[in-house]
């Protein structure tokens, strides 16, 4: 892969869904253990703001390649710029719990040595052909490795 700048695409109305019942979901367990006031704050939020702010999340996502290094853009309240390095990636693993399997999702975890085996530099979620994504980041990585040495 030669290409200098690659973005990839994001099936963002999946993500859009998947944020929002994962978050009102996570509010709603969570009203189990507070005697139902975040039950309450689930229910306002679903019936309110949440289409809205987590369609502001799904559109300030945005992954992409750019030579040897991976660039991954997200966040509304908190902002999260990060370029990582493509020889610094140790692992790229495609992960799909139950939720993201009910939306047809995949999320790619971009592992990096000193993270932690539990931690990801940077998740990638919703990527239309997930699987050709961690293939190409793994070409890029490998080829920047024999560079490099």
């Amino acid at each position: 892969m030669n290409a200098e700048l690659l973005h990839f695409d994001i099936q963002r109305n999946r993500v859009r869904d998947y944020f929002y019942w994962s978050q009102v979901l996570m509010l709603a367990v969570m009203g189990l253990f507070t005697l139902g006031i975040t039950l309450v704050l689930a229910i306002v939020y679903a019936l309110t703001i949440g289409r809205w702010f987590t369609g502001l999340q799904t559109d300030a996502l945005d992954y992409w390649l750019d030579g040897t290094t991976l660039r991954v853009n997200q966040g509304v309240l908190f902002l999260r710029r990060k370029a990582i390095p493509l020889d610094r990636v140790t692992d790229v693993v495609l992960a799909q719990g139950p939720v993201l399997r009910y939306f047809g999702l995949w999320q790619l975890n971009v592992q990096t040595a000193g993270m932690g085996a539990q931690t990801s530099e940077a998740i990638l979620y919703g990527l239309v052909d997930p699987e050709r994504v961690r293939n190409e980041m793994l070409v890029v990585r490998d080829t920047a490795a024999r560079q490099r040495a």
